[in-house]
């Protein structure tokens, strides 16, 4: 807040503001309600709607609110007969034009210009002309467009050239035939694009799979929260009849602000794809039969106490998603642990593991993620950051904007839509030897003894670049300064060995660290214990087999709860897994083909759409999700399931409230304890390089994007198929 105030009246009452400020932020504020159509907090100044029109002591015109910065003195009328005369006459104009199609328009009954209409309109037009009409573009399988319906408010252009960067709609014509389009034949693609469609006031812009079905007021809002990222993004999803129809943004300064992505938005349309899995599985006489929820639990239970009494624990395997609840992932892990079970893990895009005893607590980003909009200098290491996390990328493009130096070092070049430093382009393995060599540069900058163990490493390296040299002189330099260790990173064989350079490279520089993970919830698998090296709340234990080496072995049970073969990054090693172990227990909620041809045991279980429970996201924060969800009487949550399953062998699992409450203070102190690694792993020199035949796009990460009809018309899906 400035410290420069100045005196204004608005409505006859006197106010202290700040001086400069604009006008309707300060009524808005105040609670002092000015119509609109182009004014939007998070985009430009365009002021070409004139609908905030207000009389204004001293001005021979009414002036735009949203474009009026205030002055000492000045007095401001909203309510005069002059405003309402100015604002009348801006809605009368926009409704010159305008198709009478309110009763077949998806915006009817939270359309703006409908509203306002009603507020500020007159009942009989003094027009008697011809409307005009305006073509419509095909901009792709997520947006509709009816472009007789735009007032030209232009909140889609500025979207698209302030917030995602790349301005793929503009404003063609003049006059009359000025139109909002693509500049040439071409669909809207960026990751964010369907926030374009919140943000039209009218029904210009809308959500084509959402088009034509149900209206606003028939369905109920619930609260979520996006399950397909580490940044726990807020939505809300529009219900009826225990159906979603729609996901749009729930604003959360800290996290999303008002935006989401296009897969948070259109992803949950694979839940209703036509291999859902309804009823339980089991496999008779080489055939799987449908059975009940009773008896493959029974059968599960059996098949492990047998070998339980055999001394064959070890040969009892699972892996779990990082996208499943907390809840199930606590009571999952428990009642593993409970049983003596070791071998359980959730990290199936990482296949280098030497590193565990050096694993912190769990993986985070130690600041919030508004933050990172404020950063002087970010250091992106190993990330398609577009693609992994479209929000983070966009707070990047924030802290840009505002004049950052961004830095990435990655094995390709990938389009970003922000101002970048330095991008340099390494092969996979020379990955490592890059981001060392910024240590080294770092080292030789810092005014401090580096231990001798990671000098004598440092000094096998070869000489830092001048590129090198000056992003570890921006990071020690700038005061704000963040390193993001990417999900490429985290899929290197030298995993280890780039989270430890990157962690010392961290402690030299003072800067903030980040760490990107797979899933919604893999901070909640390491906290829960869903990780083979560490029990609930990070005590440690007796290390069992991790992913990798799951996937790599034959088991007696192998259990996979809520991931598929395309999740995992060796899905061939985990096939051959499948094919090979004698017994095969998947709970999942879909019909998979090589599940469905190996496993002898399938449980459906619901989607965290359907479901109630908690994510934790990369900053640690608790959220809770689908709370108020009203759930069909003869609905079966996966948290039922598991207890049952953990009741049926008379075993004691921790409390999960006790464990909650605990959970708070043991983030805030683990995220506080900066303990950085500073050590190197030991590599086995045997290790060989993971063949995979998965094609990374952000729309294939886990089962229910792969089978979102609209996400897989997109042009990302298709070139890659």
């Amino acid at each position: 807040m400035s410290d420069n105030k100045v005196n204004i009246t608005i409505d006859n009452v006197l106010h202290s503001v700040d001086a400069g400020r604009i006008l309707i932020e300060i009524t808005d504020e105040l609670g002092i309600y000015i119509p609109r159509f182009c004014y939007h907090k998070k985009l430009s100044i365009a002021a070409n709607c004139r609908m905030c029109l207000v009389e204004v002591e001293n001005s021979s015109n009414a002036l735009p609110a949203c474009a009026t910065p205030v002055t000492d003195g000045m007095v401001i009328d909203t309510l005069s007969n002059s405003t309402k005369t100015a604002q009348q006459s801006t809605m009368e104009f926009l409704l010159i034009n305008h198709p009478l199609d309110c009763p077949i328009c998806d915006q009817g009954g939270e359309c703006e210009l409908q509203d306002l209409a009603y507020a500020y309109g007159k009942n009989n037009s003094r027009f008697d002309l011809q409307k005009l009409t305006k073509p419509n573009d095909d901009l792709g399988p997520l947006i509709s467009t009816d472009m007789t319906r735009c007032i030209m408010c232009t909140r889609c252009t500025r979207f698209g050239s302030e917030v995602a960067g790349i301005q793929e709609l503009g404003t063609m014509g003049r006059g009359e035939t000025s139109n909002i389009s693509t500049f040439i034949k071409q669909t809207v693609n960026h990751e964010l694009s369907g926030n374009i469609i919140d943000l039209c006031p009218v029904g210009a812009l809308n959500n084509k799979p959402y088009r034509y079905t149900d209206r606003t007021w028939e369905m109920d809002q619930i609260k979520s929260v996006s399950p397909h990222d580490c940044v726990g993004t807020n939505l809300y999803m529009h219900v009826k009849n225990n159906k979603i129809k729609r996901i749009v943004p729930m604003q959360n300064e800290n996290i999303n602000e008002t935006w989401i992505a296009d897969r948070d938005r259109f992803g949950f349309d694979g839940i209703y794809s036509e291999d859902r899995l309804t009823t339980p599985l089991i496999r008779t006489n080489g055939t799987l039969t449908n059975s009940t929820i009773e008896d493959s639990r029974r059968q599960l239970n059996a098949i492990i106490s047998s070998l339980i009494q055999s001394n064959k624990t070890d040969k009892i395997a699972a892996l779990i998603s990082p996208s499943v609840s907390l809840n199930e992932q606590f009571i999952f892990s428990n009642y593993l642990s409970q049983l003596g079970i070791k071998n359980i893990d959730h990290r199936i895009s990482q296949v280098d593991f030497s590193g565990d005893t050096l694993d912190p607590l769990f993986p985070h980003l130690n600041i919030e993620l508004k933050t990172i909009g404020e950063m002087e200098t970010i250091f992106v290491i190993g990330s398609d950051l577009r693609r992994e996390t479209p929000l983070i990328s966009h707070w990047v493009k924030k802290a840009a904007d505002k004049g950052a130096s961004i830095h990435f070092i990655d094995i390709a070049l990938r389009e970003y839509h922000f101002p970048i430093t330095d991008y340099m382009i390494s092969d996979t393995e020379s990955l490592v030897e890059n981001i060392g060599l910024v240590v080294k540069a770092a080292a030789s900058i810092a005014k401090m003894d580096v231990p001798q163990h990671i000098q004598e490493q440092l000094n096998n390296l070869t000489e830092p670049t001048v590129t090198h040299n000056q992003i570890a002189r921006l990071l020690f330099t700038k005061t704000n300064t963040l390193l993001l260790n990417g999900l490429v990173s985290r899929s290197h064989s030298d995993f280890s060995l780039i989270r430890s350079y990157i962690n010392i490279l961290a402690s030299l520089t003072n800067s903030n660290l980040g760490e990107l993970t797979s899933g919604a919830n893999s901070v909640g698998a390491y906290i829960t214990g869903c990780i083979p090296h560490r029990n609930l709340l990070g005590q440690s234990s007796e290390p069992g087999l991790n992913a990798l080496e799951i996937a790599s072995s034959h088991h007696d049970l192998l259990i996979l709860y809520g991931l598929e073969i395309d999740d995992c990054l060796y899905d061939q090693l985990l096939n051959e897994a499948l094919k090979g172990s004698k017994k095969v227990v998947v709970f999942n909620s879909f019909m998979e083909s090589v599940i469905n041809e190996h496993a002898d045991i399938i449980i459906p279980i619901n989607t965290a759409y359907e479901s109630k429970g908690s994510f934790i996201n990369l900053t640690g924060q608790v959220q809770n999700f689908n709370q108020e969800l009203l759930m069909p009487n003869n609905y079966y949550s996966n948290e039922e399931l598991l207890m049952d399953l953990v009741n049926e062998r008379d075993l004691e699992i921790p409390n999960f409230n006790d464990f909650i409450n605990d959970l708070e203070s043991f983030i805030d102190q683990s995220i506080a304890n900066r303990n950085y690694i500073k050590e190197f792993p030991v590599k086995a020199s045997n290790s060989s390089p993971v063949v995979t035949t998965n094609t990374f796009n952000m729309y294939n990460i886990d089962p229910i994007l792969r089978r979102s009809k609209p996400l897989q018309q997109t042009k990302e899906s298709q070139s890659n198929t």
